[in-house]
């Protein structure tokens, strides 16, 4: 079934380009030129959001404030402005990515696909000898990799398809550094920059919904200018 997106912009010309761009790419595409319109024609049927910050009234950090509240769809920000602020807070509100104004077409198909892929995990292996778990259990933590699912004493955790696959990354090699590098290339599908902080606002996030663990260990460590390892019951911190 082809993917529906929720397109929200002010500017006519731009949405109309990008529905025909994006409808010839087999998506389903519904517009809403303000946040107003944004909230009230959102439901659970749309698979992406693409979300412009920059809207008179409601505006784009507000409507994704509001979203994030009781739903994990991804969103993508699209923003004119260059400004490392706007990103940091859109991302640590829970956008999934953003993409600056003018942007490649190409680019931008490529980035939609790649938030839908992390959103829709490919589980298929797993049913052909692969030996990757389908759940990961550690101290009350229950990863579910069928279910793309994260619950914690049998409580659901709401994470975004961004931070479960950081989550999964991490878990596939406990105790092991991951290096931002891999985290960037493997789960948000781009080149990691030295200056960019989307992955480790991204682990920010993940960090704040994982409750405390029964043996207070952290979930996650930071090696500083190497990158992150999950502990394991045994790892010394």
């Amino acid at each position: 079934m082809n993917k529906k997106l929720l397109l929200v912009d002010d500017d006519l010309e731009i949405t109309a380009l990008l529905k025909e761009l994006l409808e010839l790419e087999c998506f389903v595409v519904e517009i809403a030129h303000n946040g107003t319109e944004a909230l009230t024609k959102f439901n659970d049927t749309f698979d992406l959001i693409l979300l412009d910050i920059m809207m008179p009234g409601v505006n784009g950090l507000t409507v994704l404030t509001q979203l994030r509240t009781k739903h994990t769809v991804p969103i993508i920000l699209l923003t004119a402005k260059d400004n490392e602020l706007d990103k940091i807070i859109g991302l640590e509100l829970g956008a999934d990515d953003y993409i600056i104004k003018p942007f490649n077409d190409r680019e931008l198909i490529a980035r939609i696909r790649a938030t839908l892929r992390r959103k829709y995990w490919d589980i298929s292996p797993l049913h052909n000898g692969d030996p990757t778990p389908v759940e990961y259990n550690i101290d009350g933590l229950k990863v579910n990799v069928r279910q793309q699912a994260a619950y914690f004493e049998n409580k659901y955790i709401d994470l975004t398809g961004t931070e479960f696959q950081i989550l999964l990354k991490l878990l596939e090699q406990p105790s092991k550094i991951i290096s931002r590098d891999t985290l960037s290339e493997s789960v948000l599908g781009k080149e990691f920059l030295p200056f960019a902080r989307s992955i480790d606002v991204h682990v920010s996030n993940l960090r704040k919904k994982l409750p405390t663990r029964k043996d207070k260990l952290p979930w996650i460590k930071t090696l500083r200018s190497k990158g992150y390892l999950f502990v394991t019951n045994n790892e010394p911190t």
